[in-house]
């Protein structure tokens, strides 16, 4: 009850412009999940953990094979992810090959949720307790692989999913690097209290690379995030640059809702609002069309044909 409580207080607290504290942006980052998501459960940032769980019915729609390694050959065919979060997950290991020399090896993608039982019920057979098993295994319907938007990964150099991956120079590498591809740590050891599970840093979640960069930037777990981005239209989520969400977020943390404002009236329409707001938050030197390209590659425009409008002289008219 608390723990609703409190959350309660939090959406009170958006609603009300603040001077704001760095008391009030420690608090803010302890606020416990919600007990609602703020988005359906195809959405990229669904939340789900032991509070908010998905049923037996649930599977994703669009799942596939990512062309990606693994450490045993058989298992190359049973990993699954949803579409983008695949692609991306395989532009992800390329990268940690072609710039660092990593191997990464995909362990564990989709999971029904018939298969997360199972999971479930042998960890508490091999603990003796179910709290215990919660520790570290989600019951069914709690684990964000039923989703197709997590992956468990592990490396050449070590084959093992425990903390000691997150040690490693790859394990490094796709904490600091897995935003660039949407993919963001999903539970680290000072979030535990927030996400309800123990530090795995083998597993990463699929949010997409403006939400993905936003959260690394924040340094906050997908809960609190989320529960602050409600406060946003849906053109702001689904259209705006890291910057924007990161420097939203970071205001809302404290009260400060004055760019909210500009998003809300859409001033100039979608695109003048999203850059007017964005305009606060753009790092020296960066235009807002720079920031938006960063995260949501998509063919720049390119200049017309340079049309030669001298006559052209031939060499046989050239006298001398």
């Amino acid at each position: 009850m608390k723990k609703y409580l409190v959350f309660f207080a939090l959406i009170i607290f958006l609603s009300t412009p603040l001077a704001g504290t760095a008391e009030q942006t420690a608090a803010s980052q302890s606020a416990p999940p919600a007990a609602v998501s703020t988005f359906a459960q195809d959405d990229t940032l669904f939340v789900v953990n032991k509070e908010v769980r998905l049923t037996s019915e649930y599977i994703p729609q669009d799942l596939v094979t990512p062309r990606v390694p693994t450490r045993k050959k058989s298992l190359q065919d049973s990993i699954q992810l949803r579409g983008d979060a695949a692609m991306q997950l395989e532009a992800m290991f390329l990268a940690a090959d072609i710039e660092a020399g990593h191997t990464l090896y995909a362990v564990s993608g989709y999971r029904s949720y018939g298969i997360q039982q199972i999971n479930f019920n042998n960890k508490v057979d091999e603990s003796g307790s179910r709290d215990r098993a919660m520790r570290t295994v989600a019951p069914a319907g709690a684990s964000e692989h039923q989703l197709g938007l997590a992956m468990d990964i592990q490396s050449k150099n070590f084959l093992n999913l425990n903390q000691g991956f997150g040690e490693t120079q790859e394990g490094i590498w796709l904490m600091e690097n897995s935003p660039r591809f949407g993919f963001i740590l999903r539970y680290k050891k000072e979030w535990s209290d927030i996400t309800g599970f123990s530090y795995e840093p083998w597993h990463f979640r699929y949010v997409g690379v403006a939400h993905a960069k936003a959260i690394q930037a924040l340094d906050i777990p997908l809960e609190t995030y989320t529960a602050y981005l409600a406060a946003l239209p849906a053109y702001a989520i689904e259209g705006g640059s890291d910057v924007l969400l990161a420097g939203l977020v970071k205001d809302l943390m404290v009260g400060n809702q004055q760019q909210l404002g500009i998003l809300m009236s859409k001033t100039g329409g979608e695109e003048g609002a999203l850059r007017g707001a964005t305009k606060k938050y753009l790092p020296d030197n960066t235009t807002y069309e720079q920031a938006l390209w960063a995260v949501y590659p998509t063919p720049r425009p390119t200049s017309a044909p340079r049309l030669d409008d001298d006559e052209e002289v031939s060499l046989f008219q050239i006298g001398g």
